[in-house]
């Protein structure tokens, strides 16, 4: 029986596809979206034309379309940095100079709301895989051009926003001051919880830094990127309140996914132009966020 057979330091699908996203040259274009969860892909594409899924295999579901006649795209990435690299390297093997990481986070500093949009400019790199890459000394930044265009959009669309650093990490639970609680076998013996005392440092040591939120892929997104070569951008949701412990779904996955949208319009209209045209009309707090 014959078998399909290619190289292991560059696997593909043995119809010459990438092999985990499924997406060969031309599949793609230049300008895509990276959303965690695959679901939201469709809610990403809504305000599209010419919607086309192209390829769903794992955790990877791509879709492309037009925005104001501009060709975008957007590949699901799932969970954390680590499956998060494989689509960006695949991605840039089929030519992808920009993407924009689109999801929710939690903030950690009181002056936001459940429904805010956070534009992440740097992350501290506790993902756990862009040490694989480069000593942790080198920063994780978003592209400054992407990040003008995320707040640009936010202009244009009307929406609440604050720009800041955020924290990247590996763990949704201890890692991000959540203690175990309610366990079997160890935990149970130890009354329930699982509680380490440098958990109850995350936080507040992370607040003082100026950090305003935590999530699980940006700064693992902006080192892969940035050495593939890619800008790179993120514009998150806030669903959670960490000092005023508030959790709730506020319509800001809709927004940060129509702001999204829009960064790529503006980008284009700029590198079409050869112009970079930012006009803030909100007034900035010493906080970072926009009203």
């Amino acid at each position: 029986m014959a078998r399909n057979v290619n190289k292991a330091s560059a696997p593909t699908d043995g119809a010459g596809k990438v092999y985990h996203l499924r997406l060969g040259k031309g599949d793609v274009p230049q300008y895509m979206i990276l959303p965690g969860a695959p679901e939201r892909t469709t809610v990403i594409a809504q305000g599209w034309e010419d919607v086309k899924e192209v390829a769903s295999y794992r955790e990877y579901k791509t879709v492309t379309g037009r925005y104001k006649n501009v060709p975008i795209g957007t590949t699901s990435t799932g969970i954390g940095a680590a499956s998060s690299e494989i689509a960006i390297h695949e991605l840039s093997t089929l030519g992808v100079h920009t993407c924009i990481r689109v999801g929710t986070t939690g903030v950690i500093q009181p002056e936001f709301d459940l429904g805010d949009l956070v534009i992440s400019s740097a992350c501290v790199r506790h993902d756990g895989t862009s040490d694989n890459y480069i000593e942790p000394a080198y920063p994780a930044a978003a592209d400054t051009v992407v990040t003008m265009a995320l707040m640009q959009a936010c202009e244009n669309l009307g929406y609440r926003y604050g720009v800041g650093i955020g924290c990247t990490t590996a763990s949704f639970y201890i890692g991000q001051a959540r203690p175990l609680t309610e366990g079997r076998g160890m935990i149970q013996k130890m009354g329930g919880v699982y509680e380490p005392s440098f958990m109850a440092d995350i936080i507040p040591d992370l607040r003082s830094a100026g950090v305003i939120n935590i999530e699980m892929e940006a700064a693992g997104q902006f080192v892969v990127g940035r050495l593939h070569g890619i800008r790179m951008g993120a514009v998150l949701a806030a669903v959670s309140n960490r000092v005023t412990n508030k959790w709730g779904e506020k319509g800001g996955e809709e927004k940060a996914a129509k702001t999204a949208s829009e960064a790529v319009y503006i980008l284009k209209e700029w590198e079409v132009s050869g112009e970079i045209s930012l006009k803030l009309s909100k007034r900035l707090r010493v906080d970072g966020i926009y009203y």
